[in-house]
């Protein structure tokens, strides 16, 4: 098997390449009239695809050479024209590099196209002229605060000789400083997410740039919003599932302190509810605008979390089965009248299959909302309502499995998608999933999503 397998790999590798070959001949020989037509800038156009298809074809290679160095000369001549002018360097160092360019490309294929020591001298004058006009201008627009200006020209000289003295530090200043200040002036008004944004970009271009790393965490420190989530309350439920709040509170914490928003904290469970110990004060105070206010400061709040179950239930289907008309195959012998002999004949006798779908669910109702330590006011109240389900279908036949067919129409349906439905229905599992797994899943399900929205709200609401 082993060895079929790579025969079989080298034929289809074999006629690929003779596909690319028979491929480049032909572009060659379209070529070659094109040339004869005096159409030499398309002729080098067609041999270079012809090149790309197969290297080795020496008459692409031959006919490059020739007509290549045709165009490579008009483009150089358009680099003289333009230099001699003197008054564009820009794009003279532009012809000169297209050119150079163009000859790269052949050599990469094989072909060695020349460029004259005098163009190549007359370039490195050309260059070295208009890197120092570049170099003044691209100074100029950073004393004058011209940030996005001086980041295109220093960014203009490192496309043509990176190395070129500070130039790419000098563009990287260009970018980093205009970021750098709208943080500062972000921070100064007490915008505070945007100033963390702004220098979240500074840093990720150079960590040590100025005190940037030391705003930002000064951003971080004024602007980050404490939270302190209170024990999930069961409304008016009827249902025996114990510690179903707790769960729901548990998801809750966990996705809030792995939000991404820097700007989030969650305050320590265990450590706010020693401090409301040791005052002798009841978290169910903090509904009390004098009361919240207290206990904000204490535990170093700004925004209690609490929520209530208002409907929770499960739901457990009744297993459902319905009888199904099928088909079963069975072969007999049957006797050729032209050949004497006896040949398999496939017969389909009437069967019945039974079909079992049964579904459960798990419906879950809680209202939650985010009270103010400072003021006690509500900053917002939301109601999320989630539901899990799992369901199991599967069929049933008593005789051979594998010689059932499904029934269209009072007769045998041989189509492919009715005997692979009927198939995946005989095999498939016949356990749902588990109850406590579905309830799992929704309550992890439902903390996150008021952790989202908790994000979301205060993303919006804070600076």
């Amino acid at each position: 098997m082993g060895d079929r397998l790579h025969v079989i790999c080298f034929a289809v590798i074999g006629a690929l390449a003779l596909v690319a070959c028979n491929g480049s001949r032909s572009l060659a020989k379209k070529a070659g009239k094109l040339d004869q037509a005096g159409l030499y800038t398309e002729a080098a156009d067609m041999y270079l695809q012809s090149l790309q298809r197969d290297q080795r074809n020496v008459d692409a290679k031959i006919g490059l050479k020739k007509v290549g160095q045709q165009v490579l000369d008009d483009k150089l001549g358009g680099f003289f024209k333009v230099n001699s002018l003197g008054e564009d360097l820009g794009g003279a160092v532009d012809a000169y590099l297209q050119a150079k360019s163009y000859a790269e490309r052949a050599g990469k294929l094989g072909v060695q196209l020349d460029i004259a020591d005098h163009y190549k001298s007359d370039f490195e004058q050309v260059k070295g002229a208009y890197l120092v006009e570049l170099y003044t201008r691209g100074q100029e627009q950073m004393a004058g605060q011209r940030f996005q200006e001086a980041e295109r020209t220093f960014e203009r000289i490192a496309q043509i000789e990176p190395d070129y003295k500070d130039a790419s530090s000098l563009q990287s200043i260009a970018y980093l400083e205009p970021l750098y200040r709208s943080a500062k002036n972000a921070l100064d008004v007490g915008q505070y997410r945007k100033a963390y944004e702004d220098l979240t970009k500074v840093l990720a271009k150079d960590r040590a740039y100025k005190d940037a790393a030391g705003l930002q965490q000064e951003a971080l420190r004024k602007g980050q919003y404490s939270i302190a989530v209170l024990p999930f309350e069961r409304g008016r439920i009827k249902v025996r599932k114990s510690g179903l709040e707790g769960t729901l509170q548990a998801y809750a914490i966990a996705a809030l302190t792995n939000s991404s928003d820097p700007f989030l904290r969650v305050v320590d469970r265990d450590n706010m509810q020693r401090i409301l110990d040791e005052q002798r004060l009841g978290l169910s105070g903090v509904v009390d605008q004098e009361t919240a206010v207290q206990v904000g400061n204490l535990i170093g709040a700004q925004a209690v979390l609490m929520g209530e179950v208002l409907q929770y239930e499960e739901v457990q289907g009744d297993l459902r089965t319905s009888t199904k008309k099928g088909y079963e195959a069975y072969q007999v012998k049957q006797k050729n009248a032209e050949t004497g002999g006896y040949d398999l004949v496939t017969r389909y006798r009437p069967a019945t299959y039974t079909e079992y779908y049964r579904e459960d669910r798990v419906d879950l109702s809680v209202n939650y909302k985010l009270v103010s330590l400072e003021t006690g006011e509500v900053l917002f109240a939301k109601v999320v309502d989630d539901q899990r389900s799992a369901s199991v279908h599967y069929a049933d036949y008593q005789g051979n499995k594998d010689a059932l067919m499904p029934s269209a129409n009072g007769t045998v349906d041989l189509s492919n998608g009715a005997r692979s439905t009927l198939r995946s229905l005989l095999g498939a599992g016949r356990t749902i999933t588990p109850m406590g797994e579905l309830s799992t899943e929704l309550l992890r399900s439902t903390g996150s999503t008021i952790a989202a929205q908790v994000q979301q709200e205060l993303a919006g609401k804070l600076p």
